[in-house]
């Protein structure tokens, strides 16, 4: 009798083992939608390693969360502006303003001053909130920004960038990516 408990209780603890594991190795994957500045939908799509944007192929993503009145993301757009130009071929940024409510009509005035280059997304969008639970769960990213991850052309996520960046630092990790 004891055997056949003993057996039970083994057969038990494998089997719910084994439950666990597989649930621990089961991917969440998400597809976010966002429509930027200019009307052009911007799909992203989540993974294991990082996101798939369906919009870019064969390109270094740099994905930028800024404020139009946070310091340091203002300093470093000019740098963003001319790594977009320069690596326009191989490269695509993509930023979204999280910092304050704005209008679309008044960042896209923002975006013009500013001359922006590449794509930016409002937090008009109610997706951003839920984008941006969603990389500060994988991430740890408590909303400080400037913040920034880059991701290969295969979409994984291979840099994090926290706060004012050199501009040398994005060519370098730019060109070590496109190769």
């Amino acid at each position: 009798m004891n055997f056949r408990k003993i057996l039970l209780v083994a057969t038990a603890i494998i089997f719910i083992g084994i439950s666990s594991l597989n649930a621990a190795t089961k991917q969440e994957h998400y597809t976010f939608k966002f429509k930027d500045l200019k009307g052009k939908t911007i799909v992203m799509t989540t993974s294991a390693k990082g996101i798939h944007f369906s919009n870019v192929k064969n390109k270094v993503v740099l994905l930028d969360f800024f404020g139009n009145e946070c310091p340091p993301c203002l300093m470093e757009m000019p740098d963003l502006i001319a790594l977009q130009k320069k690596f326009k071929k191989n490269f695509q940024i993509i930023s979204i303003q999280v910092q304050t409510r704005i209008s679309d009509n008044g960042l896209r005035a923002f975006v013009k001053e500013k001359g922006i280059n590449y794509p930016v997304i409002n937090n008009s969008d109610t997706q951003v909130f839920k984008f941006s639970d969603y990389i500060s769960a994988k991430t740890g990213w408590k909303g400080l920004i400037p913040f920034a991850i880059m991701f290969n052309k295969q979409g994984n996520a291979v840099k994090i960038y926290l706060g004012l960046k050199q501009k040398s630092l994005y060519v370098k990790d730019i060109k070590e990516l496109i190769k």
